[in-house]
């Protein structure tokens, strides 16, 4: 199974568009974004994935409430709240948008892989045997856009630049 991970889109609604289409291409079947969407608006660009697309709230997600109401209307994007865990064939993924939430949560060792957002910087690390990536940002402020597609089998990220 691959997974799409985004993050810290923060309104970049072109951005958010050409990744789901770039991960989508690769074969991705589930998508999840770590945090920092910003705006309901940004919802239903993240209802174009095919898959289920799932949700975490970040430091600069304002209107929890209004992102909420838009996301029910797609049958296809599930807000999590602060922190989602997505049960699948290789065990159960965890996501949240702050890294010392996600190092923790690897460092049990209960997860397939882990993944958070909020530095706007790529990183990848082992903690306790568990994968814990941050996919770097969508918005392009201090890194080039991009994201990762996650595949649980193999354990492999591949970088998508945007």
């Amino acid at each position: 199974m691959k997974i799409a991970v985004i993050s810290d889109t923060h309104d970049h609604l072109e951005n958010v568009e050409r990744a789901v289409a770039l991960v989508s291409g690769k074969g991705a079947s589930l998508l999840l974004h770590c945090g920092d969407i910003c705006s309901p608006f940004v919802i239903d660009r993240l209802a174009g994935f095919k898959g289920r697309s799932h949700v975490v709230f970040g430091n600069n997600d304002g209107d929890h409430f209004n992102i909420c109401r838009v996301a029910a209307k797609f049958s296809n994007v599930v807000v999590h709240h602060h922190a989602g865990f997505i049960e699948t064939d290789a065990g159960i993924v965890a996501f949240t948008h702050y890294p010392e939430y996600g190092r923790g949560l690897a460092a049990t060792g209960e997860y397939a892989a882990v993944f958070s957002g909020h530095t706007h910087r790529r990183m990848s690390e082992l903690v306790n045997g568990t994968p814990h990536l941050n996919p770097g940002e969508l918005m392009g402020l201090l890194e080039r856009p991009g994201c990762i597609v996650f595949d649980l089998a193999g354990g492999q990220a591949e970088h998508i630049e945007i």
